[in-house]
């Protein structure tokens, strides 16, 4: 089995799909400390599997873009925060196809990248240790490294379309890592290069970002040639002063015209302390590199690790820019200019991290049906479905047979949050309670079970409905349910789990893309 099957396979199957998220803000200075795993969760009366972590919303201001905010959590065993978690901030399964890394046996795919190019091809990393003379960095003659290889592959068959080795162009006197305990065996190869990020442009080339070695390269598509070099011990560009980069990552050409690059600067470098993401200008015949934007959250936190920055709208040079923070648990939105619009954070340090966060746009339509609970001694209902985006409110039914094939509708209400409460004091009820969540438009997206308060049992979906003569359709009291965990929760089943879908009409490079971001985003490595 291929190795990104088995990521697919495992990860979206453990998945926690949830949209309209309900956002809580705490007080940062106590934030996560009641909670053993430092992980506060939501959990939800309608849907006990999900529990996503509760965010601390430091600002949250107009001007957003429009878009879910996408995060693979990836989090300690205490935490039960694995998943990746589809966030919004404004109020089938993917599998598409599978394959592996060609020519180095199964499960040889590194987690550091996965992107679908214009070309509808895969663009991968694989780590493997190859022997090395290590003599220039104070190391063994008969060393040991990590090789750090790129390739492209045929979505379809698998085949080798590209493939660029590291070391065969890149020496190990560049490096700015240190051998430490590593370098002498094959077991623990010496990480001289540590690849993180690859994107193919419009002209064949390809952008790789080396961690260690402080650099970007651009790499000719025809005959692997390194066309030049940006930062770093051996850079072909004057980089702007205040631009100057360390240990970055998710280095991205920001459109087709080849202007303007964004990266992820961990640092630290010896004038700056913290992470940011950098806009740059880049003239590749003059050979500079203009810091136009530094982004950073309001904190100005630091991510050793991981991290990304992303701009939202790429045809819009005054797009809203998505910062990812990596090993530091916080995400933020920012104009063009740098302020914050959004500052969030989603746990505590050292129990969760994500690899990379994004916001994109989306459509999510469960196959599974509405979740709801019926509280009938506290006179309430709750409703939602986990990965849905579409609902725009509940309807509350009643009938005394679950086959019925005519339910009385005598509440509803606008869906508030992921989950919807409504109140039914004074409600006149018969046997068996249910919802129907509605879109925009008024149609019908899908029915509930049906709950006496005690159980759930499965009813007529193909019925009538019709209003109450005695309550008002649009009568209801109306909240946004969700507590914050103490404890460490157990694992999340699959359960009751959305399997959604992308937005209708996008092509194999936008549906593949999205699944590889739920799937690459819950795992985290430097």
């Amino acid at each position: 089995m291929s190795v990104f099957r088995s990521l697919a396979a495992g990860l979206l199957a453990a998945s926690s799909l949830v949209h309209a998220q309900d956002s809580v803000s705490f007080n940062i200075d106590t934030y996560g400390q009641g909670d053993a795993s430092g992980t506060p969760f939501q959990t939800y009366q309608s849907n006990s599997d999900v529990k996503p972590p509760q965010l601390q919303i430091n600002k949250n201001s107009s001007g957003l873009a429009a878009g879910y905010v996408f995060i693979g959590v990836d989090g300690a065993p205490t935490s039960s925060q694995n998943w990746p978690t589809i966030y919004d901030m404004s109020d089938e399964r993917m599998e598409i196809s599978h394959f592996q890394a060609a020519k180095f046996g199964d499960n040889m795919g590194d987690l550091h990248e996965f992107t679908i190019t214009s070309d509808d091809t895969a663009l991968i990393i694989i780590y493997h240790a190859i022997p090395a003379d290590l003599s220039v960095v104070d190391g063994p003659e008969d060393g040991w490294i990590f090789e750090c290889t790129f390739q492209e592959l045929n979505i379809e068959t698998g085949d080798v379309v590209f493939e660029w080795n590291a070391s065969t162009h890149v020496g190990v006197n560049e490096t700015y890592n240190e051998l430490g305990g590593t370098g002498s065996n094959e077991t623990t190869p010496f990480d001289y290069f540590h690849m993180n990020s690859v994107q193919k442009d419009k002209n064949g080339d390809y952008l790789v970002s080396g961690r260690v070695m402080d650099t970007v390269y651009k790499i000719s598509g025809n005959d692997g040639s390194i066309i030049w070099k940006l930062n770093g011990k051996d850079s072909d560009f004057d980089v702007d002063s205040n631009g100057v980069f360390a240990f970055q990552h998710d280095a991205r050409w920001v459109n087709s015209d080849m202007k303007r690059i964004t990266l992820f600067d961990n640092g630290p470098t010896d004038t700056i302390g913290y992470s940011r993401g950098l806009l740059f200008a880049i003239d590749e015949d003059a050979k500079t590199a203009t810091l136009i934007t530094e982004f950073t959250n309001e904190a100005q936190t630091f991510g050793q690790f991981e991290g990304c920055l992303q701009a939202i709208d790429p045809a819009d040079d005054a797009t809203n820019y998505f910062l990812g923070y990596g090993s530091q648990q916080f995400f933020a939105e920012l104009d063009k200019d740098g302020n914050v619009l959004l500052d969030v954070q989603f746990g505590a340090t050292n129990a969760v991290n994500s690899y990379r966060a994004y916001k994109l746009p989306w459509t999510g339509r469960p196959r599974t049906k509405p979740d709801v609970h019926y509280d009938q001694d506290g006179n309430k209902i709750y409703f939602s479905w986990n990965g849905a985006t579409d609902v725009e409110t509940w309807g509350v039914y009643t009938a005394n047979d679950t086959q019925s094939s005519t339910w009385t509708r005598v509440a509803n209400a606008t869906r508030t949050g992921f989950e919807t409460t409504i109140d039914l004091q004074g409600v006149g009820l018969q046997t068996y309670v249910r919802g129907k969540a509605v879109n925009g438009t008024g149609a019908n997206l899908g029915w509930t079970r049906a709950s006496d308060g005690t159980s759930l049992f499965d009813a007529n979906d193909n019925v009538n409905d019709s209003n109450s003569t005695s309550t008002s359709s649009s009568s209801s009291s109306i909240a946004t349910s969700s507590s914050t965990g103490v404890t460490a929760a157990t694992s999340a089943s699959s359960t009751g789990l959305a399997a959604a879908r992308p937005t209708a009409g996008l092509g194999l490079r936008e549906q593949v893309y999205v699944a590889a971001v739920v799937v690459v985003g819950g795992l985290a490595m430097a």
